[in-house]
């Protein structure tokens, strides 16, 4: 069986402020496509037989749409429900990346995909050569500065079963969201009642996007 991985992404973010910053990307659209394209290369390197799920909230031009269409699995692009608009783009980043989550998992069970583990990445970041997760049976979080009460978001492994917990938690989560909780705080609430291998190491690169240093862990 395989699995699947989903890619969060917003491509053109816009000028607007955070709850933390007042930059909310230092990169430009062509940058970020850029870089979510190394995102998605890596994948397809790194993870063989698996399905990419790509969900985005970016009003495409031809050469990204051609590109996802092309490279992706399942593309589910958010744009053209403004309702969602508020809450992507809005200054809780815990509530832009809680609902993006949200609206995928909804999708991978609209479509009744079959899998054994999701994988999720932020777009613009990359796999690199300390990825091991495939080779590990379980649900797998990495340890902020080895503290279990705050988990790296960019990249986790969780079962099916997993997910359908994590769907019902981030829906009951919502007033937490848009008070701006951290979304790895938010997710270290979430693992404790669920079974996890827990790693100081994912195997994941990539740039900050509010101050564009290089990230490895």
């Amino acid at each position: 069986m395989t699995d699947l991985v989903l890619v969060t992404s917003v491509i053109n973010t816009p000028n607007k402020q955070l709850s933390y910053s007042k930059t909310r990307s230092v990169f430009s659209r062509k940058e970020r496509f850029e870089q979510t394209k190394k995102t998605i290369q890596s994948i397809k390197e790194k993870i063989s037989n698996c399905k990419i799920i790509l969900v985005e909230c970016t009003d495409f031009n031809d050469e990204e749409y051609n590109y996802f269409k092309d490279n992706c699995d399942y593309l589910l692009n958010l744009w053209n429900d403004k309702n969602l608009h508020d809450y992507i783009f809005g200054i809780s980043k815990s509530l832009g990346e809680g609902t993006m989550t949200i609206k995928a998992i909804q999708y991978i069970q609209q479509l009744n995909l079959e899998y054994n583990y999701l994988y999720k990445i932020s777009g613009r970041y990359w796999l690199n050569k300390n990825f091991t997760l495939i080779e590990i049976k379980s649900n797998i979080f990495k340890r902020i500065n080895n503290n279990p009460n705050n988990i790296f978001t960019a990249l986790y492994k969780i079962d099916k079963e997993s997910v359908n917990k994590l769907l019902y938690f981030l829906v009951n989560n919502i007033e937490n969201m848009e008070k701006c909780i951290g979304y790895e705080i938010l997710i270290a609430h979430f693992i404790k009642n669920i079974d996890k291998k827990l790693v100081d190491i994912i195997g994941l690169s990539g740039f900050v996007t509010g101050c564009g240093t290089e990230y490895n862990g």
